[in-house]
């Protein structure tokens, strides 16, 4: 399973790091969701940027 991790924007300390394994880029999209905590966050495969998501409205994420 490919290695993904996520930088969550903190305003505090700059940004939390979590690390987790995903089947895909679809399922880490998921996974990346599920930690937002509704923070803007950056999802990394390896050391390859996929994309910044940034909370648009409650349901809906764009991504960059």
């Amino acid at each position: 399973m490919p290695a993904f991790h996520i930088l969550l924007e903190d305003d505090e300390s700059g940004s939390t790091r979590i690390d987790f394994d995903a089947d895909s880029r679809d399922f880490a999209l998921v996974i990346a969701q599920g930690h937002s905590g509704g923070r803007n966050m950056e999802l990394w495969e390896g050391a390859s940027l996929v994309g910044t998501l940034h909370k648009a409205a409650p349901q809906l994420w764009r991504l960059s």
